[in-house]
This record gives C-alpha cells, sequence and structure tokens, in this order.
C-alpha cells in the first residue's frame, strides 16, 4: 500500500497543473453536487442461506437522480454499525436505476435471528448511508434458514 501511495504521490508531483492529482485521488468518491441517491432493492445470494454458510453475493439496485457520473466507492454494513460486511466497490452511477454487485467478506456470516442492512458510499467526503424507502432485513424461517423474502 505504501509504495502505491509513493508511485500516486511522485505521479503527482510530475503531473502539470495537478488535475492528475485530483484524478489519481477520487477513489473514496467525488459526486459534485450531492444526488439524490437511494437504494432500490437490496438482496443476497443464495435465498435462501443455510446457517453458517457464507453468503455468496449481494444485488443491490440504486436510482440516482443526477444528470452526472457519481464515482463513489460503496459497501454494505449491518444497520447501525460501521463494519463493512461486503467488500467495497468503487463504481460510476448514472441517472436513473444502477445494478450494483457485491461480494461479501470471507470472514462474515448471519447469526441472530434477525439483521439489516444498509449500503453506505462516500458522498461530499464523508461515509454516508443511502436513503431507503424501506428497511432491508434478513431473518431466520425454518430449520436454520435465512431469507431476505
Amino acid at each position: 500500500m505504501k509504495t502505491t501511495n509513493m508511485q500516486v504521490a511522485l505521479f503527482c508531483s510530475i503531473a502539470i497543473g495537478g488535475s492528475a492529482c485530483a484524478v489519481a485521488n477520487s477513489y473514496l468518491g467525488s459526486c459534485g453536487k450531492t444526488p439524490n441517491l437511494e437504494v432500490v432493492s437490496l438482496a443476497m445470494f443464495p435465498d435462501p442461506l443455510p446457517e453458517a454458510r457464507k453468503i455468496d453475493q449481494w444485488r443491490a439496485i440504486l436510482r440516482s437522480d443526477s444528470a452526472e457520473l457519481c464515482p463513489t466507492t460503496l459497501t454494505i454494513v449491518e444497520e447501525g454499525k460501521s463494519q463493512a460486511i461486503a467488500q467495497e466497490r468503487r463504481v460510476e452511477l448514472t441517472l436513473g436505476a444502477n445494478e450494483v454487485l457485491f461480494t461479501t467478506v470471507d470472514s462474515y456470516r448471519l447469526s441472530g435471528n434477525r439483521i439489516c442492512f444498509e449500503i453506505t458510499g462516500y458522498l461530499d467526503g464523508k461515509k454516508t448511508a443511502l436513503k431507503s424507502p424501506r428497511r432491508f432485513c434478513a431473518r431466520t424461517i425454518d430449520k436454520g434458514m435465512w431469507s431476505m423474502r
């Protein structure tokens, strides 16, 4: 990681006008005017999921009201917590519906009997939970299985 940071710093110091530095450091995200981003749906696969099994993939549909591209870094967390349960994804959200696929962190497993999730993204330079018209929760169902349906 240090080598990469040093390479970026060297590149930025050589770049004319500094515009390349803004591009090189935009990983966290910069949407210009803050767009209205909304989580339309969030699903896990497989569903239902056997207890103690890793979630293979998450599928999210996000809606943006901005006509501009919104580069940002997204992840999934348990509601009210900050620890990522899915690997961060760098995406460029466009006007309308955007599908984003996430891979679960290897060590994460569902536990308890009900867990709700939210998607966080970097907007205006800070990590923020995206708005949603409803909660997205997994619960235990018959015979030790989990489902979000």
